[in-house]
């Protein structure tokens, strides 16, 4: 039959509790000493607060219990001290027991304490224990010799201890010298330390000194200050200080490339040839050629960090730089023999001469087609290798400097038109005859039969003559030039005082009366105007007028025509003057001038003659 034994894991293992390991039938207990207690794990012991759980006995002796560690003790409260006698507590005179508690007052004793009665400019803190200087000034943190410095001051009014229980060097109007840390007057002043004032109160330090956390903000508290730093900076070891982050040195780095550390932050810069993209960490190439960042003195390709200069046709280059190659110079032969070669940055030109123009390729010239285009000539052009010549059609000649075609003056020729007179007209010219007369083609002027025409300009028959024609008149009618038949009085038939029997000369007017004529069909411009003879008086004995007859050549029928007449024994409707042909004006011009008329009317009697007029 088997069974089972106890197991002392005591024994077995000596460290199971930290005090005392008690075995109990299939498991083990840990004990601890008086004054402590097991802890939650049931192995360790921890102190037990005999205060807390009531099982002191100070509460009956009238004393406060305070616990130890591992024990308690009764003791009296603040303001009393033990009895004598050892048991109890009895109040304690703290102004003769501590001589000197109310600096700057007076002390009173009360029961479990004392208060302080201050003298003037101080006054006693809220448990009237002591009196405070509450004098108020600047603090200033700089002191050389004896005199505050005011720029370390930060304006504020503060209380002196509140200045030197907060690092202030001087305080007030007179720079009244704060004691130095470490000495009597300085604990005197600052009990509690450094932060608090002389009554125990907290230093707001953020309110007194004034740009304490410089890139940060000033945070009071109990005794001290802190400093909440802004990014880019750190507190130092005593949280009071904030100091610059070296952000290049952690890991990982901020930036790809190149990190330079800067006061509260870091640059990040690449390498040349690179720039920061917009994260403002990594780096991306630079196009040097696009953002004009390159020293090439023409074309620019950029690469991958760099960038590498190349020439354009015609130049050769130097480093970052372009010489011009001087084609003239190396092919003298390079524009033909038709034009010259001039050099220009990376090519040249070929200035051709006149007549000549460049190829499509623009290096060499060839000859200008100038009619193929625009040109001066008006009738016709023919192209020559450098230049051009203008034809002109018959009667014009080329002009011997321009290009055009200038009118021929044939009557230059003598010959040109034989016996006739040359007239020149623009691109030819006109042989001209006098009127009656036509040009021959043979050369010279030919007379022009006028009565063997269709067109008969006589009426009562013609008489062709050498460049006119003479017309004949009816009985009875004299011919007034070449195509007009008058009668009337005063005309003679052949001598004086001659009827009708009389033969008349056909070319042979009466004195009395005055022409203009065509003079033989030669027409009126550039001729002399004539008249009819002046009229003679040389009275005969039988008081008769001699009449000195004209010829029909001068008389020009296109003028007035005045009429001597003697109408001294007309009677008063005898016919005066009539035209045959008719009058070649208007009709109503000559009817004022002819056919009938009255001596009363129409006649004036001047020494027996009368006067009318034809216009």
């Amino acid at each position: 039959m088997m069974t089972c034994e106890d197991i002392n894991e005591c024994a077995q293992n000596p460290l199971l509790c930290a005090f005392r390991c008690v075995n109990v039938y299939g498991s083990y207990e840990c004990k601890c000493p008086t004054g402590y207690v097991l802890r939650e794990d049931k192995r360790m012991c921890k102190d037990q607060n005999e205060c807390e759980d009531g099982i002191d006995d100070c509460a009956s002796r009238g004393m406060t219990c305070k616990n130890l560690i591992g024990t308690y003790m009764c003791i009296c409260a603040p303001g009393f001290t033990r009895h004598p006698s050892g048991d109890g507590c009895m109040d304690l005179n703290e102004c003769t027991a501590k001589p000197g508690t109310c600096k700057n007052g007076r002390c009173e004793n009360t029961v479990g304490s004392y208060r302080c009665r201050c003298d003037q400019g101080f006054v006693a803190n809220p448990t009237q224990t002591e009196c405070v200087d509450n004098r108020e000034g600047f603090c200033f943190t700089e002191v050389l010799t004896t005199l505050c410095q005011m720029t370390s001051s930060n304006r504020n009014l503060v209380t002196k201890s509140e200045c030197c229980c907060d690092g202030g060097r001087g305080w007030g109007t007179n720079c009244e010298l704060c004691p130095l840390p470490g000495t009597t007057q300085y604990k005197k002043m600052c009990p509690l330390g450094p932060g608090y004032t002389t009554d125990g109160r907290d230093i707001d330090e953020c309110r007194v000194m004034g740009n304490l956390c410089k890139n940060g903000q000033c945070i009071n508290s109990l005794g001290s200050y802190s400093c909440t730093c802004k990014p880019g900076y750190t507190t130092d070891i005593s949280s009071t200080r904030c100091v610059d982050v070296d952000e290049c040195i952690q890991a990982p780095k901020p930036c790809n490339f190149i990190c330079k550390n800067t006061e509260g932050g870091y640059l990040c810069s690449c390498p040349r040839g690179y720039i920061l993209q917009e994260d403002g960490k990594s780096c991306k190439d630079l196009d040097e050629c696009s953002s004009k960042q390159h020293n090439c003195q023409f074309l620019c390709v950029n690469t991958i960090g760099g960038f590498t200069c190349k020439c354009p046709p015609g130049f050769t280059q130097h480093h970052t730089a372009c010489i011009d190659n001087n084609e003239c110079a190396s092919d003298s032969g390079l524009c033909g023999s038709n034009g010259a070669c001039q050099n220009t940055p990376g090519s040249f030109n070929c200035d051709c001469q006149r007549g000549f123009s460049l190829d499509p390729n623009g290096q060499s010239c060839e000859d200008t087609d100038e009619c193929d285009g625009n040109h001066r000539c008006q009738h016709g052009c023919q192209n020559l290798v450098g230049g051009y010549r203008c034809s002109c059609p018959q009667g014009y000649l080329q002009h011997y400097q321009w290009n055009q075609c200038v009118d021929e003056n044939e009557c230059m020729n003598s010959q040109i038109c034989g016996g006739a007179s040359c007239h020149n007209t623009l691109g030819s010219f006109r042989c001209l005859c006098p009127t009656g007369f036509n040009y021959e083609q043979a050369g010279g002027c030919s007379d022009i039969n006028e009565c063997s025409t269709s067109q008969n300009p006589c009426k009562f028959g013609c008489s062709n003559t050498d460049g006119g024609y003479l017309c004949g008149c009816p009985n009875g009618y004299f011919r007034a030039g070449q195509g007009h038949c008058i009668t009337g009085l005063g005309f003679t038939d052949g001598g004086p005082g001659g009827g009708e029997g009389a033969e008349a000369d056909d070319n042979s007017l009466s004195h009395e009366a005055c022409y203009e004529c065509k003079i033989n069909g030669y027409p009126k411009k550039g001729r002399k105007r004539r008249s009819t003879n002046s009229t003679q008086e040389d009275p005969t004995e039988d008081n008769q007028v001699t009449e000195e007859l004209v010829s029909l050549a001068s008389l020009d029928i296109e003028d007035t025509l005045q009429l001597h007449l003697n109408i001294s024994d007309l009677s008063n409707r005898d016919h005066i003057l009539e035209f045959t042909p008719p009058c070649p004006r208007s009709a109503n011009t000559c009817a004022t001038a002819s056919t009938t008329a009255t001596t009363k009317a129409s006649s004036r009697s001047t020494r027996g003659r009368a006067s009318a007029t034809c216009t």
